[in-house]
């Protein structure tokens, strides 16, 4: 198929840039500031992880014998998502290899792995679950970076915590919207497809 040059391609690179984060010279460019490190490195682990579900047959037969309903995946996934939320857990993967490690691995599979088939496997309550508690961890965590005196991050200052704050309220502002939206018109929609691809 004239698709799968390009599949195998993205694969590829999404496996990359996964990979190239355990480097110093590369972790460090994620790792300069901690927006790059919160907001752009980590969802990109995620949305590798999100991807290898879409993509293979094989892991969501595993997962359908494993997992069924999608619940465990959402404790799992929530559990990790929170932690690498968290000031310390950024600051240690910055200096300490084997947390970096913990982190390329954790993220992709513990966390866009996870919720990615939570998502697929809930209804419209499950979903609306997710988006609910997604969007509290955004406006919490936001609102604690951006109006704390002190600076929570060894490695990143008070100013770069502040503006990675204002970020994720943005995001959570966004989402209130996206999730207004959802439950709007989400509901409507058929909750999960059940046929293997």
């Amino acid at each position: 198929m004239a698709a799968e040059p390009w599949r195998g391609a993205a694969r590829t690179i999404l496996l990359a840039v996964s990979v190239a984060g355990l480097f110093p010279p590369v972790a460090a460019l994620f790792e300069a500031s901690m927006r790059s490190h919160l907001l752009v490195q980590m969802p990109l682990l995620a949305f590798c992880g999100g991807y290898w579900v879409y993509r293979s047959p094989p892991l969501k037969r595993w997962l359908e014998r494993v997992d069924p309903s999608g619940y465990i995946a959402l404790v799992v996934g929530s559990g990790w998502f929170i932690y690498w939320m968290l000031p310390i857990s950024l600051d240690l993967a910055t200096f300490d290899p084997g947390i970096r490690l913990l982190k390329i691995v954790t993220v992709p599979v513990c966390v866009g792995a996870a919720l990615t088939w939570s998502w697929l496997r809930l209804g419209p309550i499950g979903r609306g679950v997710m988006l609910l508690e997604g969007w509290a961890i955004l406006g919490r965590l936001g609102w604690v970076y951006l109006i704390s005196p002190v600076q929570l991050c060894s490695n990143y200052l008070i100013d770069d915590q502040q503006r990675t704050g204002s970020l994720l309220l943005g995001a959570a502002l966004i989402s209130a919207v996206g999730i207004a939206l959802w439950a709007v018109f989400g509901p409507f929609r058929k909750p999960h497809r059940t046929e293997q691809e």
